[in-house]
């Protein structure tokens, strides 16, 4: 049994907030509980969840953000954060179920990641989205949270950023590719490698070291390719040692 939030109660939330921060400039709402939890419903069967654990990740997510308005390494910062909340989804005891609801990550958008979401997001700041983000998406702010599009929605994306690289053992991963947001959106999760975690380490260990970083439009190509190449393997049949050089050989090629 988990928690779910509806679809229209979670835009209700949010558009509420968004109205409050702009009225009294406040960047973060400390009391995350008091409006969502009245549109909270239980779902499906079993125990209910360990709400505890997700609500001590909130603080120790928040304890990482920086006060610098320029938000300095911010997607390490997401990467580390991710890592918290992945744990603490683990330790909730949130099933398939849970996992494959968007209710459930509404939830978790709105009482634990709430600031997170504001201060990584520049479409929550008008006045900085102006400056941060193309004009196609700003006051789009709700993709962020409402769990529709699970590599737009930053719980889901978090979660699964960890998940990708194969739960926590490799989790030291999350965080080492700089300006990567884009990075784990577009060669990651969307695409078919993203589905196997022995991939995913591969690219992720040639991102972060400025010898074999590519630029995007390489990055692109090499992802194509990748694509195409899997066609013709079982990705699940080869361990660490062969991914990685399948990898090694598609991603020369674009150093070249």
């Amino acid at each position: 049994m988990h928690v779910h939030v509806p679809l229209d109660a979670c835009r209700q939330v949010a558009r509420q907030r968004v109205k409050d921060r702009s009225a009294s400039g406040e960047l973060f709402v400390d009391d995350l509980d008091s409006d969502v939890r009245p549109v909270c419903r239980e779902v499906g069967e079993g125990e209910a969840l360990d709400l505890a654990a997700l609500q001590a990740a909130r603080f120790k997510i928040e304890s990482l953000l920086s006060s610098d308005i320029r938000r300095p390494q911010v997607d390490p910062t997401e990467g580390r954060a991710s890592v918290v909340l992945y744990r603490a989804v683990s330790e909730s005891g949130a099933d398939v179920a849970a996992l494959d609801d968007p209710g459930f990550w509404r939830y978790v958008s709105l009482a634990c990641l709430w600031n997170f979401v504001v201060w990584r997001e520049p479409s929550f700041r008008p006045k900085q989205a102006s400056l941060d983000e193309p004009a196609s998406s700003r006051g789009t702010y709700e993709q962020y949270v409402d769990g529709r599009n699970y590599f737009n929605c930053v719980a889901t994306r978090m979660y699964l950023r960890v998940k990708c690289l194969g739960g926590l053992e490799h989790c030291d991963l999350a965080w080492a590719v700089t300006d990567g947001t884009d990075f784990w959106r577009s060669h990651i999760l969307r695409v078919k490698a993203g589905e196997h975690p022995a991939f995913v380490r591969a690219i992720v260990r040639r991102q972060a070291d400025a010898a074999t970083r590519l630029d995007t439009d390489p990055l692109r190509e090499f992802a194509k390719q990748l694509n195409r190449s899997l066609v013709n393997v079982v990705p699940a049949m080869l361990d660490e040692d062969a991914a990685d050089r399948f990898v090694d050989e598609l991603w020369a090629r674009q150093l070249q």
